[in-house]
């Protein structure tokens, strides 16, 4: 046994073996067995009974590594015989390897790596060498020889995986699309040759739909030509555009997403003139200098333009396709240049949405029906809503894809439009509270009241029971029917100064869990009005006379009432108790035994409001929505016109801005 002992650090040996890509290191390993001749290469991987890869064996039929070639080919780093020679050992092929590192990738498969090989030296002899090599000394290998008799030669490479490094890489959804991808060319133009991964066959031939190859000029005037190769695949959404000098071989690889983002492809761009600088020079792109710098702009181009083409082509195809099965909304030919117009667009419309469109003869007719007569309708309309589907990142497009596999397009929108819809209504609910000038407009029972009935949300999404400027005797009826009780005659509930009373907005709930019943009154004033003693005396009369009535009595039940106002004076400041303030927490006697539980809250409608819009942030951020005072007052019109002062019924001149900025504000009580 002999030892090889490259010529640099383990470390950079390390580097070189990029260990965290396995899949790059059986590419590597498949070439190397092509560049020996194969014409079978195998990819085999044996799994734990945990499905996890122990170990990864590629197999050749090539010509194999002989004795004479062991230190040339394993004892040092770069300086490959393969970059003297453009051919392979017996002249069958031109040659992918030139730098001497691919052999080096295979520890990126696993810690203990071997070469098993039978090969003919230079003396005519058959003879098998074995490698070995070890991730924890990278620079050495070790080998020996001896005679043999085999009838066939080739080699095999294993990498064991004892340190169980995660090679789900290898077994990625992809990763046959990738191969195929990678060596389609190679395949295509040799026959001869098979390459197998994990059981199944890389075979381009099935997978191809269309492959167009065509002349690239690019430099100045067109002084240089090359060729690009395009290979659009049936399934799958693997995208990559390769850089290489010859037919077969393209060491250079990127993602082609960025040229074409629809079409499953792979572009081959082939120039003579591609050597190792002007091969690491195509990873500034655009911005590689001289005739490399160009060659990349007219691939992209040149991608571009094939693809729009071939959309062309398609909805053709499928306009025809629709006309012979009957679905097609129009009958007759065109009789003007408006209707010629008009059919123009449904074509290249219908045509780019395709792919949503129902393969079932009915649902087909309906669908294009319905976009025709959007079309010749509300043609603005429709211009939005293709701009935003078409805009949409392949990302975007497979959430989506996933969401109407799980609930339906109306529900999404109706989902969006109620975050939308809320975040709308509370700037507006903003400015007709704080604007100076038109918060003055704005009543306590004529305006605001009545609006807010439509808008509960404001105080809690729990309640489904509301009455609205009800009297006392009004909520112990709801109170009642919420417990199951008859609601017939019941005796009027009093004040402490025997007045009945009446409630702005009553809200309830019951909590099934527990069976408990929960109530919120809410008591409104009008934007002007800064609270005093007045409206907290009344509020607590309100808590009072639940707590004195016989008929509210219950340990099941609690009682939260709530003054909204726009601000309240330091009387009204100096009665809040509890830890937190802004809560506003100013009456809570100690609950008794057989008593329903009642507190009393006097609340901002600032801290309302922001409360609100904490609640509804995130969802607003993901729908990027951030409504001016113009749109938030406009939404407001559209739904509630009739309930809102003369002077605010029509659009004005409000300034297009943000909404006031966001302030702190205490917990939530609904």
């Amino acid at each position: 046994m002999e030892d090889l002992v490259l010529t640099a650090s383990d470390d950079h040996v390390a580097r070189l073996a990029h260990e965290g890509d396995p899949v790059r290191a059986v590419i590597e390993l498949i070439w190397n067995a092509v560049d020996a001749e194969a014409t079978t290469v195998t990819v085999d991987m044996e799994r734990s009974s945990m499905e996890a890869i122990d170990q990864v064996r590629v197999e050749d039929d090539g010509h194999g590594i002989s004795s004479d070639e062991v230190a040339a080919t394993f004892g040092r780093i770069g300086g490959s015989w393969k970059s003297l020679s453009e051919k392979s050992k017996n002249g069958k092929r031109q040659l992918h390897g030139k730098l001497g590192e691919g052999r080096l990738r295979a520890f990126a498969l696993g810690s203990r790596v071997s070469w098993v090989s039978i090969s003919d030296n230079t003396a005519g002899q058959r003879e098998q060498i074995t490698i070995t090599g070890s991730r924890s000394s990278r620079d050495r290998f070790r080998w020996d020889t001896a005679p043999f008799t085999a009838a066939a030669t080739g080699t095999i490479v294993t990498a064991r995986n004892d340190e169980q490094r995660s090679l789900g890489a290898l077994d990625a959804d992809d990763v046959i699309a990738t191969l195929r991808s990678h060596f389609a060319p190679l395949l295509l133009n040799d026959p001869s040759l098979t390459i197998v991964y994990d059981g199944s066959a890389l075979d381009p031939s099935q997978e191809v739909v269309d492959d167009a190859t065509l002349p690239l000029d690019f430099g100045e005037n067109g002084a240089h030509r090359a060729t690009m190769r395009i290979i659009e695949w049936r399934t799958g959404k693997h995208r990559a555009v390769y850089f290489g000098p010859d037919a077969d071989h393209f060491p250079f690889e990127t993602s082609g997403s960025a040229f074409e983002s629809q079409f499953a492809y792979s572009a081959y761009v082939t120039w003579d003139m591609l050597g190792i600088e002007e091969l690491s020079a195509l990873g500034l792109g655009d911005m590689a200098p001289d005739e490399v710098g160009e060659l990349w702009t007219a691939a992209r181009e040149a991608i571009r333009d094939h693809f729009n083409a071939r959309r062309r082509e398609r909805r053709r195809e499928q306009v025809e396709h629709w006309k012979e099965t009957g679905v097609y909304p129009y009958r007759s030919e065109p009789a003007n240049d408006m209707e010629r117009a008009e059919r123009a667009v449904f074509d290249v419309v219908s045509g780019s949405l395709v792919p949503h469109i129902s393969k079932t003869k009915n649902q087909a007719q309906l669908t294009l029906e319905l976009l025709r007569d959007a079309i010749r309708h509300d043609p603005e309309k429709l211009t939005t809503i293709l701009h935003e589907v078409v805009a949409l990142n392949e990302a975007d497009r497979d959430t989506l894809t996933k969401l109407l596999s799980e609930t339906t397009l109306s529900a999404i929108i109706r989902s969006a439009n109620v975050v939308a819809s809320r975040h709308k209504f509370l700037v507006a609910l903003e400015h007709l509270l704080f604007d100076p000038d038109d918060s003055g407009k704005v009543g306590e029972r004529d305006h605001l009241h009545k609006v807010l009935e439509h808008e509960l949300w404001v105080f809690g999404e729990s309640y489904h029971l509301m009455s609205t400027e009800r009297s006392l005797t009004e909520l112990l009826r709801n109170h009642l029917k919420l417990d199951g009780l008859p609601t017939k005659d019941v005796a009027t509930v009093r004040r402490w100064d025997g007045k009945t009373g009446r409630t702005d907005l009553h809200l309830a709930a019951r909590n099934k869990e527990h069976d408990r019943i929960r109530h919120l009154v809410v008591e409104l004033k009008a934007p002007d009005i800064t609270a005093s003693r007045r409206e907290l005396d009344q509020v607590e009369d309100y808590a009072n006379a639940i707590l004195s009535t016989a008929a509210f009595t219950g340990d099941r039940t609690s009682w939260d009432i709530i003054l909204v106002v726009t601000d309240y004076d330091d009387l009204v400041r100096r009665r809040i108790t509890g830890e937190d303030p802004d809560i506003g927490l100013f009456f809570d006697p100690q609950k008794e035994q057989g008593r329903p539980l009642v507190r009393a809250y006097v609340r901002r409608w600032r801290e309302v409001i922001d409360e609100n819009k904490r609640r509804l942030e995130f969802m607003t951020h993901a729908l990027e929505h951030d409504p001016s005072i113009t749109e938030g007052l406009q939404y407001v019109r559209d739904e509630y016109s009739d309930l809102l002062p003369e002077e605010l019924r029509v659009s004005g001149q409000e300034e297009d801005e943000p909404s006031s900025v966001v302030t702190p504000a205490g917990a939530h009580l609904g």
